[in-house]
């Protein structure tokens, strides 16, 4: 069996290249990218690099040619227009090269959310169903790495984390718990025409970080509203629904999640 993948130079990519790697030999992997140099000591000599770029639709489905399962990651431009163009246009190849089998990065609870980014995902998940190729759909929560943004360096040294008013929650997630469970996907049978919600068991709130900063770097620190405060990042959280949880990832994956004080502890070193 070989298995395709698109953005493995990436950051999630790039994580599922290497869990892969360790689940499969790299003469299986074939790896589609738009760099090809790029690419180039991400794994054994033997990976498969080929060149396949979203924005060249002809360059896709020779990029495939010969795989059985393909990765595809969502793509990272920030136009939704354009990323469901892209999206059709490796479906298309997919079909074309004759793929049993696509593995699809979503998003979380699509269904709830009011983001144009919900859309996308929801559009693209009904091409992937209508081209009549077997599919698993990973709907990822968001990234931990959300927790960088959220004014943890400046709480350090102040010893107040400062948020808008409000009952704030969190579903994120590692990459690194994402990236092993695409890559058991890809590598295992009877996940075909599945759905997995891959969110934490719990979610986490902002006095649970206060705490794990506190823990981090020694110097106490907590949580307290300004109605003053801006951070996009608030702006955005109330149009997906961040209290949704799911056993998906664990129960992929089979070992405890990252959490947020983990994600904390690494931050601060």
């Amino acid at each position: 069996m070989k298995i395709a993948l698109t953005g493995s130079t990436g950051k999630l990519g790039g994580l599922i290249l290497k869990q892969l790697l360790l689940r499969c030999q790299a003469q299986d992997v074939i790896v589609s990218v738009r760099r090809p140099a790029a690419a180039e000591g991400r794994g054994p000599g033997e990976l498969d690099v080929r060149y396949g770029d979203y924005d060249v639709p002809e360059s896709l489905e020779p990029s495939f040619r010969g795989a059985d399962k393909l990765l595809m990651v969502s793509s990272p431009s920030t136009d939704e227009t354009v990323r469901l163009r892209q999206h059709l246009s490796v479906i298309e190849a997919a079909r074309q090269a004759g793929i049993r089998h696509i593995v699809y990065t979503s998003i979380c609870a699509l269904e709830r959310g009011r983001l144009p980014a919900h859309k996308l995902h929801r559009d693209t998940e009904e091409a992937i169903r209508e081209s009549g190729i077997p599919y698993t759909f990973l709907r990822n929560a968001y990234y931990m790495d959300i927790v960088r943004f959220l004014g943890i360096r400046e709480a350090a040294a102040s010893g107040i984390l400062v948020s808008p008013p409000g009952n704030w929650s969190f579903n994120t997630v590692s990459r690194h718990d994402l990236a092993r469970a695409a890559a058991i996907v890809l590598t295992e049978e009877g996940h075909e025409c599945q759905t997995y919600e891959l969110t934490p068991r719990r979610t986490w709130n902002l006095d649970e970080l206060a705490r794990a900063i506190t823990d981090a770097t020694g110097r106490t620190v907590v949580h307290r509203t300004d109605p003053d405060y801006r951070n996009d990042i608030y702006r955005m959280l109330p149009y997906s629904d961040m209290n949704f949880v799911s056993d998906d990832l664990f129960q992929l994956i089979g070992q405890p999640l990252r959490s947020v004080a983990d994600e904390v502890r690494e931050i601060f070193g």
